[in-house]
């Protein structure tokens, strides 16, 4: 899978150049175990060009993680000129709150789910180890981290730091990806809907998911490490080509396509609508299985479908 919904994609970016302009509008979902609170009223802005997560969470006094809870942010972070973005009131730090370990939960989850490192988890429960058992009421600290912090960290689109050996590969890959030339975003478009009819899956949907993922742009690399147009983590390429008995470089762009492409076909064979095909692409099986259906997948679901729309043809 490109990412398992702990390292979920950012939709495509506007075109727009709206102003920053505060409403009293609430927008975004809160993740299923969240519980934000917040000392002053949130505010709803328009993401401007060239506007990042680092530079608004600096701005207004708060951290990534909380930008991403706030919005049920996917993936690596990406913010889009045009969009909306809840941002917290004055004072907007987070209170402790509390967890009831559930079936199926483990301390990484948790925290991951909250926003905060499993360290911290661990040490405010007096926990050794990273066993969690069922029942058990936890108490989740506040966001800890300042926004400087977190400053030019790769993140999950819960704000928790990733490991160094990732962060190295992603600016490896970024490095890598910016020295080349690729294709145009109109050419890559009619690579996504030749591969999707080639392998037998819906042009409308793979051209869907590679707009979404990535806006048709094989330069973008996700502070997990996806890759490229389709979004592909390199260990899901590596399966992939183990599966397919190629080499396939998720650096080349129509190797990546080949890759999200593929991917699609696979889960498509097993999944009973293309609803949880997108589910499984963007959240994994796996997790679903754990955890069903998390509110941001289904917010995936939703703009795909609309974008499929928008491309019915591919």
């Amino acid at each position: 899978m490109p990412r398992s919904a702990d390292h979920p994609a950012s939709p495509v970016p506007a075109a727009a150049d709206a102003g920053r302009r505060a409403t009293p509008r609430t927008l975004g979902v809160l993740l299923a175990l969240a519980a934000v609170v917040t000392a002053g009223a949130p505010a709803v802005i328009t993401i401007r060009p060239g506007d990042t997560l680092w530079d608004l969470a600096r701005e207004h006094n708060t951290t990534v993680a909380e930008l991403a809870k706030l919005n049920a942010l996917p993936g690596h972070g990406t913010i889009y000129a045009g969009r909306t973005l809840q941002v917290p009131g004055p004072g907007g730090a987070q209170a402790e709150r509390t967890h009831v370990v559930r079936r199926g939960d483990t301390l990484s989850e948790i925290a991951l789910a909250y926003g905060v490192d499993a360290g911290a988890v661990a040490a405010r429960n007096s926990l050794r180890g990273t066993t969690v058992q069922i029942g058990r009421r936890l108490t989740i600290p506040g966001a800890a981290a300042p926004a400087d912090a977190l400053a030019g960290v790769p993140t999950t689109n819960a704000g928790v730091a990733v490991p160094d050996s990732v962060r190295r590969s992603v600016a490896d890959h970024r490095a890598t990806l910016a020295k080349r030339q690729h294709p145009s975003k109109a050419q890559v478009r009619r690579m996504v809907a030749g591969t999707a009819r080639k392998h037998g899956v819906s042009p409308s949907l793979a051209v869907a998911v590679a707009y979404h993922e990535s806006g048709f742009q094989q330069r973008v690399v996700s502070g997990v490490d996806a890759i490229g147009v389709m979004q592909v983590l390199p260990s899901t390429g590596r399966v992939l080509s183990r599966q397919h008995r190629r080499s396939l470089d998720l650096l080349d762009t129509q190797d990546n396509i080949t890759a999200g492409v593929l991917l699609l076909r696979q889960l498509a064979r097993t999944a009973p609508t293309s609803d949880m095909v997108l589910a499984g692409y963007y959240q994994g099986a796996g997790s679903i299985a754990r955890r069903g259906l998390l509110p941001q997948t289904e917010d995936y679901i939703r703009d795909v479908n609309r974008l499929r729309e928008r491309f019915p043809q591919g």
